[in-house]
């Protein structure tokens, strides 16, 4: 996949980072963000359950403002072990075609700063993640991304992004549970959309840092 990104001057003063986690402490400083509350933004449990075997598949996704952690994700790459999903083995011949999936789970973000805009994140926090798990996405050639949600509030948010219902996921036997983004889409709906939001996923940005991961997106 071959993106160019469009270069926009940034505050170099100012310490606002999008990154992908890379030492202990990054570990740490998520596990103290996702002890501060019992559910995360899809509404399942904050933290991933101890001896998770999806861990050596995940990358971790973090925002950091003026030294503070304020937001965090995780990614994790489709592997032998499938994605942790609830549904699956029902989902399984449907999502896994391609095989370049990744799961984005676990999203948290302090409430104040929820809705907070900066000048390095005039999206906020939120928007910073969805920012930094494109480029991740782009950087691993991922074809699609997959959410789980147990809050339906997340639904909206995710349909106006361009997340559609995964074939064959019900909840309740009415509701999707499992929505998918097919990446290359939204890469080009930000070429031609005229929403801000659009251009800020595409323009360059000195504040986002992504490296390429050991992971093997299968």
């Amino acid at each position: 996949m071959d993106l160019t990104f469009v270069e926009s001057k940034k505050d170099p003063g100012r310490d606002c980072f999008v990154y992908t986690a890379h030492d202990d402490f990054d570990l740490l400083s998520i596990g103290r963000l996702r002890g501060r509350g019992n559910r995360d933004l899809f509404g399942f449990p904050a933290t991933a359950p101890a001896g998770d075997p999806f861990a050596p598949h995940t990358t971790h996704m973090l925002v950091m403002v003026e030294g503070d952690l304020v937001a965090g994700t995780e990614l994790v790459a489709y592997s032998p072990l499938g994605l942790p999903l609830t549904e699956w083995p029902q989902l399984s011949g449907v999502l896994r075609h391609s095989r370049r999936l990744v799961q984005c789970r676990l999203p948290v973000v302090r409430p104040e700063f929820a809705d907070a805009v900066l000048p390095e994140l005039p999206f906020g926090a939120l928007g910073g993640l969805v920012k930094g798990c494109l480029q991740w996405a782009v950087s691993h050639d991922v074809s699609d991304v997959v959410v789980e949600v147990a809050d339906r509030r997340a639904v909206k948010k995710l349909t106006q992004l361009g997340f559609v219902p995964a074939e064959s996921s019900r909840v309740g036997g009415d509701e999707p549970k499992v929505y998918r983004l097919n990446v290359s889409w939204l890469v080009a709906r930000g070429f031609r959309a005229s929403h801000l939001f659009y251009q800020y996923l595409l323009e360059y940005d000195e504040s986002v840092l992504i490296n390429r991961s050991a992971l093997a997106v299968a």
